[in-house]
């Protein structure tokens, strides 16, 4: 809660100072881009924030250490302590240079759903997403999806939702076409 708040605050003076050209609502997707959980999660795989977690042996055993909504939960976790140990700015030490660093990589993992549908509804092609996989009891669900561009299978996700599994199917699909550039 408190470093979800402090993350907010520090982010929005980032874009607020170092964007002074955006609109107000440029400026709320790009922090809503830098400060949700595929791109907290991608920052806390970079610290391998997993590899010191306390997981219960389920939890353990059903990949925990990676799932997006523990270890995203964890960097909030982390600012939230480091601004009430070390105020404002320690907290916003740590931002800058774990989460405000590498940005346009981690924009992509906002929507990139939308990204992806522009993109394609530029060239004129058809898109679409199938559910390909579901395992897990129904409390523990994780759902394997593909999108698929012009019947040619471009990016598979997995999440706990299929609208997790969703946006990374699209995500692997704009770093696919990126790539191929």
């Amino acid at each position: 809660f408190l470093g979800d708040a402090v993350l907010e605050l520090i982010t929005s003076k980032y874009y607020f100072v170092n964007h002074p050209e955006m609109s107000e609502g440029q400026m709320t997707k790009k922090r809503s881009s830098t400060v949700c959980e595929m791109a907290l999660a991608y920052c806390a795989k970079d610290l391998e924030l997993g590899e010191y977690l306390l997981l219960g042996k389920g939890e353990e055993a059903s990949g925990g250490r990676l799932r997006d909504s523990i270890i995203s939960d964890v960097m909030e976790a982390i600012i939230g302590a480091l601004y009430l140990d070390g105020g404002f700015e320690a907290a916003q030490n740590f931002i800058d240079t774990f989460i405000l660093s590498d940005l346009d990589n981690k924009h992509l993992f906002y929507d990139s759903k939308t990204i992806l549908q522009e993109k394609v509804q530029q060239a004129g092609i058809s898109i679409e997403y199938q559910l390909v996989g579901e395992t897990g009891p129904d409390h523990d669900k994780e759902f394997t999806v593909e999108v698929v561009i012009d019947g040619i299978a471009s990016g598979k996700g997995v999440g706990r939702n299929k609208k997790s599994a969703e946006q990374k199917a699209a995500y692997e699909a704009l770093l696919k076409m990126k790539k191929n550039k």
